[in-house]
This record gives structure tokens, C-alpha cells and sequence, in this order.
């Protein structure tokens, strides 16, 4: 995967990020598959694994794009507040009964 041609330079770095715990120590990927007694099916279902893996691995998450509270939001928090300081003003002890 290293020097793999199949990919560019910057979803190689990707990948490697991506797959970095699942690597060997040789940089290598192993995938194995014993979900059934034909090799030849185990060796599909491990390239269609891999195949599985590479891709989640190369997705590119969208950039959070940033939004202003609105103001219903804004303005309920400080009613909440306001509602919850006037409970406690109302539990304080007043000298003057």
C-alpha cells in the first residue's frame, strides 16, 4: 500500500491514518475471512472485506459548516434562567417578617 500506484499521495496518507491500527509490521494489511468451509468463497468474502475497508477509508467527511443559534434558542435559555433565579430569590430568607 505504500508504494502502491493505484492511489495518490493524499489518500494514501488517508488510508494510512485510517488503517493505521490494522497495519503489520511489515506496513502491510491482512484480511481474513473463515465464515465458510470453501476457501475459494473465504477468499471473496476477504477481498470484498478489503474492498469495504479501502473505501470507508477514502471518504472524505464534509467540513462542519458553522450556524448562528437562533434567536427563539437564544431567547428561551434566558427566560429559563430567569425563571430559575426568581425560584431561588423566592427560597432566600428575608429579615423584614
Amino acid at each position: 500500500m505504500r508504494e502502491s500506484g493505484a492511489v495518490t499521495e493524499d489518500q494514501r496518507t488517508r488510508l494510512l491514518a485510517a488503517l493505521g491500527s490494522k497495519l503489520d509490521a511489515d506496513g502491510g494489511l491482512r484480511v481474513v475471512a473463515s465464515d465458510t468451509r470453501s476457501q475459494k468463497r473465504n477468499r471473496e468474502l476477504a477481498e470484498e472485506r478489503l474492498t469495504e475497508l479501502v473505501r470507508r477509508s477514502l471518504v472524505v467527511p464534509k467540513k462542519r459548516k458553522r450556524t448562528r443559534v437562533p434567536r427563539g434558542a437564544v431567547e428561551q435559555r434566558l427566560a429559563e434562567k430567569k425563571r430559575r433565579s426568581g425560584r431561588k430569590q423566592e427560597r432566600k430568607f428575608r429579615g423584614d417578617d
